[in-house]
């Protein structure tokens, strides 16, 4: 059992970070088998769960940041909830909410989830940055809400059946190019880094090009290829319904 508060050098974090990965990797393919097989009883008590589960995780990231881990500095520049991933986690979430209680726009949440999750958290998760990141706490809790958005989206894919196609893949662009004028202006009044707008991740990330702004450019030109990527799952399974 580990220390949440115990401070670990770098080859600790990273063998940590593994170690949560394939454990979730495994939460990740049971809740795609559930969401197959449970019927829509036991369907909405697990979207309930996830629901109450996603809603646990930032409540325990945000107690690990105030009380448990004493090397972590709050500040307002690092710790609003202003980064794709949060806007990805929350949006999984509203799509969750959205299900249960059937109502509109659900789609529109999903597909941002969906993109910013698989190009954000996924991408995250792979090329892991330990910025801020001193204890196993810390890992954890960084952990959990990348994984955890990827766990609300199978399950909304599962479970529910919600597919992203190319217009999924306009609504994410939208939505991303207007919330970087509001968190841009966030930056420029307090100093921040929010979206990682200002400089680049510490990361070895093969999309991240250059330096700023060109790193930002490039993002912002292979966005549609990207996007079709994460349409060709969808399109496979179509292929093979008909």
């Amino acid at each position: 059992m580990h220390d949440l508060t115990l401070p670990l050098s770098n080859s600790d974090l990273y063998a940590a970070h593994w170690q949560i990965t394939y454990f979730l990797v495994c939460i990740w393919v049971l809740v795609s088998f559930m969401g197959i097989k449970l019927n829509d009883s036991y369907k909405k008590y697990i979207t309930v769960l996830l629901i109450f589960i996603s809603f646990s995780q930032e409540i325990f990231d945000y107690i690990n940041r105030f009380f448990l881990s004493d090397l972590y500095i709050v500040k307002i520049q690092t710790d609003l909830p202003l980064h794709l991933c949060h806007f990805a986690y929350w949006f999984s979430v509203i799509c969750l909410i959205c299900q249960l209680y059937n109502y509109k726009n659900k789609q529109f949440y999903f597909n941002c989830a969906y993109f910013l999750g698989f190009s954000g958290a996924f991408q995250g998760i792979l090329t892991v940055d330990l910025t801020g990141i001193y204890t196993f706490g810390d890992m954890l809790a960084l952990h959990l809400q990348h994984s955890f958005i990827i766990m609300n989206i199978l399950w909304l894919i599962f479970a529910y059946r919600f597919t992203f196609n190319p217009n999924g893949i306009l609504q994410a662009f939208i939505f991303t190019n207007i919330i970087i004028l509001f968190v841009g202006a966030v930056n420029w009044i307090i100093g921040s880094n929010y979206m990682f707008l200002c400089s680049s991740p510490a990361v070895d990330n093969l999309l991240l090009i250059g330096e700023w702004p060109y790193y930002l450019i490039v993002l912002e030109v292979i966005f549609f290829l990207y996007g079709y990527i994460l349409c060709i799952p969808f399109l496979i399974i179509k292929y093979f319904k008909k």
